[in-house]
């Protein structure tokens, strides 16, 4: 295996892994999307920043998918999506808390973690497989950034690595006599360790914790329509367009429709050219965009503009295939216009969902 499927596969790993479909709600709607059977585009995987650093070749992620060992993956027919072979369902949402720890006194400075995830991980790896680890982090308007709070979790995969990491370093009480068995240090902090379940009891006995939890469901909400937005933003209509396939159209009849222009195409260019016709019923201009450059192209726009070919029985004031800068603007404004009609659809989905649960 390259080191480039290794690297791939490990990124696979956890993409689909339990603990991060609980955290990504972009990829879990994928997931659990019945109509798309759990399968996730390639395409859509290579947008992800760590793969498309390692590889921006499809096949290149097909191919690391056998490597994938838990969880188990599979892809479709067409080896153009990934499913896992065993579905992550509503009911594994909460399955984390059996498996993770809530740590404390994590340090940091002005406002930022001195030690990262990955320093995190190692830490805690001798208990076993460590699969995430999550930094908590308040959002300071003022300074209009998040802040460290020096508290975290730590995910591991099973719970055999979570027993031996709770028989070390946890206390079955909140005794403040009662010391663990061992003690993790990050640099000179002294890391304090309970279970995510006893936090969460203490949490749930604590003055004061319906509030903390609506200020958490907020900043929960904030911080998932602040990504939905950007995944908007990040919506991008893609066009491999060649040069000479565009005829500008001026002067069409008030009978005109895309239909007509259509079969204009094709009784005078060929059956089988692939063509689209870019016209409002009404306008007295339009576009004809042809897939692939051809000969015949600018025969036709020569045949419209002497009048051997008409459009509903009237000459056209005037076609032209389009070059140069006028080509580029075209293709640009229509790229546009596209990008902006697929992120308009996909912010309207995104608001008849919220519609649904409020």
């Amino acid at each position: 295996m390259s080191n480039d499927t290794e690297k791939i596969a490990e990124r696979l790993e956890f993409f689909f892994s339990d603990a991060n479909l609980r955290m990504d709600r972009f990829l879990r709607r994928i997931v659990m999307d019945e109509e798309k059977e759990g399968f996730v585009d390639i395409d859509t995987l290579l947008k992800f920043n760590t793969i498309k650093s390692i590889s921006t070749d499809s096949s290149a992620v097909a191919d690391a998918v056998e490597k994938v060992v838990h969880p188990k993956l599979k892809l479709n027919e067409e080896r153009t999506a990934i499913a896992r072979v065993e579905p992550f369902t509503e009911d594994m949402l909460k399955d984390n808390v059996k498996v993770s720890l809530r740590i404390g006194n994590i340090p940091n400075e002005d406002g930022n973690y001195v030690h990262n995830r990955e320093e995190i991980e190692k830490l805690f790896s001798e208990f076993g497989k460590v699969v995430l680890v999550r930094l908590s982090t308040n959002y300071d308007k003022k300074e209009g950034r998040k802040i460290a709070v020096g508290k975290g979790f730590v995910e591991f995969g099973d719970a055999e690595s979570m027993e031996k990491a709770v028989t070390e370093l946890c206390v079955s009480s909140e005794n403040g006599d009662a010391k663990p068995l061992k003690v993790l240090k990050l640099g000179d902090n002294e890391l304090t360790v309970k279970t995510m379940q006893q936090w969460l009891d203490k949490k749930a006995s604590e003055k004061g914790y319906k509030k903390e939890t609506k200020a958490e469901a907020k900043r929960a909400r904030e911080e998932e329509e602040s990504k939905e937005r950007e995944e908007v933003e990040a919506i991008e209509f893609k066009l491999e367009w060649k040069k000479g396939c565009v005829i500008s159209l001026e002067g069409l009849p008030e009978s005109c429709d895309r239909e007509m222009l259509l079969d204009s195409v094709k009784k005078n260019v060929g059956e089988g050219i692939e063509a689209r016709a870019d016209y409002s019923r009404g306008d007295k201009d339009g576009k004809i965009r042809f897939s692939e450059p051809n000969d015949k192209i600018a025969e036709f726009a020569a045949q419209l503009n002497d009048g051997s070919v008409t459009i509903g029985g009237v000459k056209v004031e005037k076609a032209t295939v389009l070059t140069g800068d006028e080509e580029e603007d075209y293709y640009k404004n229509f790229i546009a216009f596209k990008t902006k009609q697929m992120r308009e659809k996909a912010q309207e989905k995104l608001d008849r969902k919220k519609r649904r649960f409020r």
